[in-house]
């Protein structure tokens, strides 16, 4: 491993230093930054509105209470003997209490209510008053066919969208720690230019005094000293302009991970290339058909369908409504009789929908279903095929890519040995400044391979991770990291 480090310093003696590593941003800061935050808010919204969904089938109670309802008014009133309206005055006050509870029944599809009531009346133009209560009643409807099959068909769709959820949620994560990479990766190359290009204008500036002494020996042309003079220019010039890059990047990356801390020295340390030499598609394929939010994205496109194919058969063939009721009643004037030997009140109702003749729209409906149906399926088939691909392609970038690094690595420590025996044969007159030139920007090449491959093995890396959402080098599920620590 190739020991790099940059520091950006704008007062030494006044701060500490704050070193910043790549495990540090990805696991550490990027969970603080803002969009990191903003993602863990809109996903405890979709956490509560599922819970909201799993308590509608407990039991909802409700309580209705009107203390006081008064009323006095001249109103029109016909009599029942002759048909005659009369105008009479309503002087009256009432009061009401009860209470209600509903449950839905998910194996037939239907609902099951209760309610008790007690009603009170005063009616103080006669100076009486009268109670009357519903001690009980028990009411339930559903679907004859169809009802139970459709509410289960969707609390599993429902069930399945919240799983879909919680990994589309670590996978958003994932990617925001992407980002993070990225502007971390920009701060490594900035930090590689900058600490080369110094290390650079350093020997040129003492090549430059060697080789002014030499030309004014007449040791070597003009040309030559013009040439060195010229490099050591360039190289100032190189080392101006990365350290400017180094803090445009540094504050890109600070800024997205809301570093707001009075920082005056930041050390850049190179990425310790801990990642597994090797990754298996099989094993790639295995979590991403246990985890990847995108294949339960499509498993709950199919049961959508199905449920669509199925509520449209339901539409287009016999069906009826079922409603059934049971309860007590009573009238009196005091509360103690009103509860005393109640009447019974039942009730039922059927209601039959039977499609008879609608010159062919149901029949075409139910073609319309059945091919968006097929659609669909297809559809998902060919997203299947292609995202096989794309797994396939981002495993074998990885391995193709861990290699890369590796031997960019070794050129690169190759490539700055070269320029360092170089530099040195040129003190002593045994190489040319063209020689000289062209082994510094061989060394230049070979870092910016060294730090392509570097990045490349990364992004890789983490765009299997995200795929996954599977952690090869902690050997553990994203969701365990970002939900369940």
């Amino acid at each position: 491993m190739i020991a790099l480090s940059t520091m950006l310093s704008w007062n030494a003696n006044a701060q500490s230093q704050v070193r910043l590593s790549l495990s540090m941003v990805i696991d550490t800061l990027t969970m603080q930054s803002p969009a990191a935050q903003i993602q863990r808010l809109s996903f405890d919204n979709e956490l509560l509105q599922f819970e909201n969904y799993r308590k509608g089938f407990l039991p909802s109670v409700s309580i209705s209470l009107s203390p006081v309802s008064f009323n006095r008014s001249i109103v029109k009133l016909q009599q029942a003997t002759d048909g005659q309206y009369n105008y009479v005055e309503d002087y009256s006050s009432s009061s009401s209490a009860g209470i209600s509870v509903q449950q839905k029944i998910p194996l037939t599809g239907g609902t099951l209510s209760a309610n008790s009531n007690l009603n009170y009346l005063n009616e103080l133009s006669q100076n009486r008053h009268s109670f009357s209560s519903t001690p009980f009643a028990f009411s339930y409807s559903q679907q004859l066919f169809g009802g139970g099959k459709t509410m289960r068909m969707e609390k599993t769709i429902e069930y399945k969208k919240n799983d879909e959820k919680i990994k589309a949620y670590c996978k958003s994560i994932s990617g925001i720690q992407q980002r993070a990479l990225g502007l971390f990766m920009d701060c490594f190359l900035t930090s590689l230019e900058k600490a080369q290009s110094s290390a650079n204008r350093q020997a040129t500036d003492s090549l430059f005094r060697i080789a002014k002494v030499r030309y004014e020996n007449k040791r070597i042309t003009e040309a030559d000293f013009k040439q060195i003079e010229l490099q050591a220019i360039n190289n100032e010039y190189l080392e101006e302009n990365a350290s400017k890059n180094f803090d445009d990047a540094l504050q890109s990356l600070t800024t997205f991970l809301n570093m707001t801390d009075n920082f005056r020295i930041i050390v850049i340390e190179t990425p310790e290339f801990t990642l597994p030499l090797e990754v298996s598609l099989e094993m790639v394929r295995l979590y991403v058909r246990e985890n990847n939010p995108a294949m339960l994205n499509r498993e709950i496109r199919r049961l959508e369908a199905e449920k669509n194919l199925y509520t449209s058969e339901l539409q287009n063939r016999f069906n009826a409504n079922i409603n059934l009721s049971y309860g007590t009643n009573q009238y009196a004037k005091n509360i103690i009789d009103v509860y005393s030997s109640p009447s019974r009140q039942q009730g039922i109702s059927v209601g039959f929908s039977i499609p008879f003749s609608m010159w062919g729209v149901s029949r075409n409906s139910a073609r319309m279903a059945k091919n968006n149906y097929r659609s669909s399926i297809i559809n998902i088939e060919t997203e299947i095929e292609e995202f096989e691909n794309e797994i396939e392609r981002t495993v074998n970038g990885y391995n193709h890519n861990v290699n890369l690094r590796h031997i960019a690595e070794r050129s690169y420590q190759l490539a700055q040995e070269q320029y360092r025996l170089t530099v040195n044969e040129f003190a002593i007159g045994r190489s040319s400044v063209y020689e000289l030139i062209a082994s510094q920007q061989e060394q230049a090449n070979a870092m910016y391979k060294y730090y392509t491959a570097v990045r490349d093995a990364y992004d890789s890396y983490y765009k299997i991770r995200e795929l996954t959402l599977h952690d090869f080098e902690k050997k553990v599920e994203l969701i365990n990291l970002f939900i369940n620590e």
